[in-house]
């Protein structure tokens, strides 16, 4: 056996690995990325298969896969790494993280709509990434305002269709990154009757992701919150503000 000379310098390697390890996976979890990376752990396992029993023509299919890794991974996780280098870019002296003002502007901005009488989808995202919805709608970059609420869901508008996606951002009160996003139906037995498609969308959506929803229906003008797949009571203006506060400043705070 060959001499193997550990010393703390290696200590500190295999540490540096550790937390880079950690740091992905972190970033990734409960995101979609999750289920790319078990596809590609799929792909590297019939890979070494291949070239262990020979297979020679699936070794150089998964061989040239491989030559363009690095492209694919930046394909494939593009926004988890767009989200890592502005987590790695921020300002560490920064003002601290604070839901508060993108809240207020959506409780304002939901009993708003429902002062009018119109109709409103919030998507708010948290870990889940949904830009895979967003080929369904329109992209853009807005703040989260009164105003700016009212005229996308404007029954008149070209947008008011469908819902928009927010994204928190520490320091600011967020932004609007997508207009006119269909979501994903919940099953109809899932809801009470009562609920038309705002409501079942808003459930099918947090079925299958972690974001939250507020929702001000058409019909009655109540405000609802969505999250985890149940849909809330009808709530006044001080609760939605406190549910939302309360299932948010904990995000908020992780991504500074």
């Amino acid at each position: 056996m060959q001499n193997w000379n550990f010393g703390p310098l290696d200590i500190v390697d295999i540490a540096l690995v550790a937390v880079l390890v950690y740091l992905v996976l972190r970033l990734i979890r409960g995101t979609r990325a999750v289920q790319m990376l078990i596809g590609l752990a799929v792909f590297v396992v019939v890979y070494e298969l291949s070239r262990f029993f020979g297979l020679l023509t699936v070794e150089w299919i998964f061989g040239q896969f491989f030559s363009a890794f690095i492209i694919i991974l930046v394909v494939l996780f593009q926004h988890e790494i767009r989200r890592a280098l502005m987590r790695v870019g921020a300002n560490p002296l920064a003002s601290s993280a604070s839901p508060t003002e993108m809240v207020d502007s959506l409780v304002e901005s939901a009993f708003a709509l429902a002062h009018v009488g119109w109709g409103g989808l919030f998507v708010i995202e948290r870990e889940t990434g949904l830009k895979h919805l967003f080929d369904s709608g329109v992209e853009m970059l807005a703040p989260v305002r009164a105003d700016m609420m009212l005229a996308l869901f404007n029954p008149q508008a070209p947008m008011h269709d469908g819902a928009v996606v927010i994204q928190p951002q520490a320091g600011d009160g967020g932004s609007i990154v997508a207009a006119r996003v269909l979501l994903p139906l919940a099953q109809a037995n899932a809801l009470s009757a009562e609920f038309g498609t705002r409501h079942r969308a808003a459930i099918g959506l947090t079925e299958e992701s972690d974001a939250l929803v507020v929702v001000v229906s058409e019909e009655t003008g109540f405000v609802r919150l969505a999250d985890g797949g149940t849909m809330s009571e009808t709530l006044d203006a001080a609760t939605l503000r406190y549910e939302l506060l309360g299932k948010l400043s904990q995000f908020v705070r992780e991504q500074v």
